[in-house]
């Protein structure tokens, strides 16, 4: 134990001049990230939580003109609720859905324009293959859209620009969020157990100091599709245990997780297309194994700055949402990493 603590008081000093070197440089070394997820595991997220509160003084949150949008009216009753159960559960799904047009062209989308399937445990590939997705016959248990060609996708644009999502991500951050990885993927059956490559282990995230992510349904998703699955309450600091933790940014299968939190807390997200969930992945969470068809989940993530983990640089090509080139004016912040 002494040892451990040692350890990770000497990443103190990474993690501070990392910072130094962000604010300057707007880039994170590589040693000060690895610095940020040692004292996360060491302090059990207390870091973070000190982090965060600093950047709030300096990112004050934005007065946005209008609150409503896809997640509904914002008005000030029910922000505090959802932000009352982000912070207690880790999770909120919302009862309002995708319109059904949307996820109609979403999903057009993703069965027509090339994708990257992933390969799964214990393949070696120097890079990933490009392939349209047939869900009659897939080959492999993950497909990936590049992020650069999301933020080309009109829909997506006009998500971007909807202000319901970014009001309640600041109302959970406490500070201007900036939108920083949005990703796009199909799931399948193809391997009868689960894949650590594909996210179907229990993990923590821990790219960003403080983040909010939003899954969203494209496809129907039933017990057997895969459900999203977390473990609710298990974002707040203090809440994971040392004996997972000190398994540092690892994979954890099913029974050394269950051993540390009741049944109560295991939420599996089974629930219709269109479906929208915010939740704070600093919680255990995975995708569960598909045992039939597929299922296809966006996901749009919100943080209260780029601090943190290397992702490669995209932007928008050309912002073909009208809605979007107004929001790109008003709010530059939250759209910084992608102009």
């Amino acid at each position: 134990m002494f040892k451990r603590w040692t350890h990770g008081l000497l990443s103190l000093p990474k993690l501070v001049f990392g910072l130094l070197i962000y604010l300057i440089y707007k880039s994170t070394p590589p040693f000060s990230y690895q610095a940020m997820v040692g004292l996360f595991c060491l302090t059990k997220g207390y870091s973070n939580d000190v982090l965060s509160k600093i950047i709030s003084c300096f990112k004050r949150p934005y007065s946005f003109s209008e609150l409503g949008g896809i997640l509904g009216t914002m008005e000030v009753k029910r922000r505090s609720h959802i932000s009352s159960r982000l912070r207690e559960d880790g999770y909120y799904i919302f009862e309002e859905k995708l319109p059904e047009g949307i996820c109609d062209r979403l999903l057009s989308y993703a069965t027509s324009h090339p994708c990257d399937m992933i390969p799964m445990d214990g393949e070696i590939s120097a890079k990933h293959t490009q392939v349209i997705y047939n869900h009659e016959v897939p080959q492999a248990v993950r497909y990936e859209f590049k992020e650069q060609d999301l933020l080309n996708n009109l829909e997506i644009q006009n998500i971007f620009a909807d202000m319901s999502f970014a009001t309640v991500a600041q109302d959970y951050l406490g500070a201007r969020p900036v939108i920083d990885v949005t990703s796009m993927w199909w799931n399948t059956s193809f391997s009868d157990k689960p894949d650590m490559v594909a996210a179907q282990y229990y993990h923590f995230d821990m790219d960003r100091i403080k983040w909010l992510k939003f899954f969203i349904y494209l496809t129907d998703v039933k017990p057997t599709n895969g459900p999203h699955s977390f473990v609710a309450g298990s974002h707040r600091s203090g809440a994971i245990p040392s004996s997972l933790l000190k398994k540092g940014y690892a994979r954890l299968i099913d029974e050394e997780v269950k051993r540390e939190f009741s049944e109560e807390n295991f939420i599996e997200f089974s629930a219709p297309r269109g479906t929208i969930i915010a939740e704070d992945t600093r919680g255990l969470h995975k995708g569960k194994h598909v045992k039939e068809g597929d299922r296809l989940i966006l996901q749009i993530q919100f943080s209260n700055s780029l601090f943190g983990a290397y992702y490669p640089k995209s932007s928008f090509d050309k912002v073909v949402s009208e809605t979007l080139k107004v929001k790109v004016q008003q709010y530059p912040d939250i759209y910084s990493a992608f102009i």
